[in-house]
């Protein structure tokens, strides 16, 4: 009779294992893969980071976001604890000065950014809003601070492929001044990108180790 209440027990924590796991994001979606062609697919697979044109996971709408998709050498549990301390991204992220946390909720955050972008200094505040249950987390300029970007927002999205790869899918939108063409915004935003997220790849496969060159920690 014990041996028998054993296995039931040991039944049931394998059955809420499984319902937790059937609740994390898979990369056998459809939804995962959406907007990408084969070719696309085939390069992501096999390591390349894919710059594409226009978010198709975020609906057909007058926003353009700029996206990129990859795969990390890591669990999806890993990527998103890594992504969930937002202050680190100065340590890896190009022309990033500084990110300090302002305030940290259970669901949100504060960041204050300050770059240097063509010997232009650059200071803005985002909110980043966290999904963990979807691995999903996005962000926007918090309208009670004096930012000087006039837009930014963005977000990442995690699926899990097996218990050592993660699919991302990133995108942004970025606007400095409603002076600059909004194609000119776009190009500028799609020529930067690449080295972003050579750098943001660098940091979630090394399980938060990689420093950009010359990065001392404050």
């Amino acid at each position: 009779m014990k041996k028998t209440r054993q296995l039931i027990l040991i039944l049931i924590i394998l059955f809420a294992a499984k319902l937790v796991e059937s609740d994390v994001p898979l990369a056998s979606s459809p939804e995962a893969w959406k907007g990408l062609t084969a070719e696309q697919i085939q390069r992501i697979k096999s390591g390349e980071i894919v710059i594409l044109d226009k978010d198709q996971s975020q609906g057909e709408d007058a926003k353009r976001f700029i996206q990129a998709a990859m795969v990390f050498n890591q669990p999806i549990e890993v990527a998103w604890n890594l992504f969930r301390h937002t202050e680190h991204q100065e340590q890896y992220l190009p022309r990033l000065i500084s990110s300090p946390l302002v305030e940290d909720h259970q669901s949100w955050n504060l960041n204050d950014f300050f770059v240097k972008f063509a010997f232009v200094d650059i200071r803005y505040r985002v909110r980043h809003n966290f999904e963990p249950d979807k691995y999903y987390f996005y962000w926007a300029l918090d309208p009670n601070y004096k930012n000087d970007l006039k837009h930014l927002e963005g977000y990442w999205r995690l699926y899990k492929i097996d218990d050592s790869h993660t699919l991302a899918r990133y995108g942004t939108i970025v606007i400095i001044s409603e002076l600059i063409p909004k194609s000119l915004m776009e190009q500028m935003t799609r020529s930067d990108l690449p080295e972003s997220m050579q750098a943001v790849k660098k940091y979630i496969d090394s399980n938060g180790a990689y420093t950009k060159p010359g990065y001392t920690k404050k």
